[in-house]
């Protein structure tokens, strides 16, 4: 039989807390969509979903809120889209990245289907920065204007 002692000597010493780790660092990147399909809604909304857990968080504006966004995806093949794009004010400034159609406006990146919306993130950021130190160069863009 063991006998242990009981006492305050008897007390294991507890550890120090660990230190606590600085938060990660997090921004959030505001996305104006315009037009897609339902499906492609879908996709994008699940993207940005995911991405709050991640250290960039992608945050949808709405359209009456559209001066916040950081950048603006446009689907090119949606006539009334492209029209409204024509006349928009708020585009000069802005990171604009068109999916199809036929001419992007100045400035823009233009992106041809079939996407890879799981990369939407990258596809941002590069829109945003070329030149981003957060991008692989393994990463490729269909074509940029």
């Amino acid at each position: 039989m063991i006998i242990l002692p009981i006492g305050p000597e008897s007390e294991p010493e507890r550890a120090a807390a660990p230190a606590s780790r600085p938060a990660p660092l997090q921004s959030t990147l505001r996305v104006l969509v315009y037009g897609f399909s339902p499906s492609e809604r879908e996709l994008i909304q699940g993207i940005v979903s995911l991405s709050q857990r991640r250290p960039l968080r992608l945050e949808l504006t709405r359209s009456d809120d559209a001066d916040t966004a950081d950048v603006i995806l446009l689907d090119g093949a949606d006539a009334k889209v492209m029209a409204w794009a024509a006349k928009a004010s708020m585009l000069v400034g802005k990171t604009v990245i068109q999916v199809d159609g036929q001419s992007a406006p100045h400035g823009a990146t233009h992106l041809q289907r079939p996407i890879q919306w799981p990369k939407l993130p990258s596809l941002l950021l590069h829109a945003m920065d070329p030149n981003s130190p957060l991008l692989s160069t393994r990463q490729s863009l269909i074509s940029t204007f």
